[in-house]
């Protein structure tokens, strides 16, 4: 462990670390919870008409023909049985 990274280990853990100690890596701290109230109305949810607006035009061949493909292997197992 190079000097640098020992000396910010002590800093940040408040004591000197060995390279073979467990305690080199720290979790992110996370925000968990979203502070605005339920019924916030300054974010509004996208519209499906939004949404499929912002497809680009393949989008919607290539989700079609796999929706396709799945009913069709679905449809295939069915009748094998």
């Amino acid at each position: 462990m190079t000097p640098v990274r020992r000396l910010y280990a002590h800093k940040i853990y408040g004591r000197a670390v060995n390279a073979f100690d467990a305690v080199a890596w720290r979790p992110p701290s996370a925000a968990r919870f979203d502070r605005r109230p339920a019924n916030d109305a300054e974010v509004s949810e996208p519209t499906l008409k939004e949404m499929t607006a912002d497809m680009p035009g393949w989008g919607m061949v290539v989700a079609g023909g796999a929706i396709a493909a799945l009913m069709g292997a679905l449809v295939g197992g069915a009748l094998a049985l």
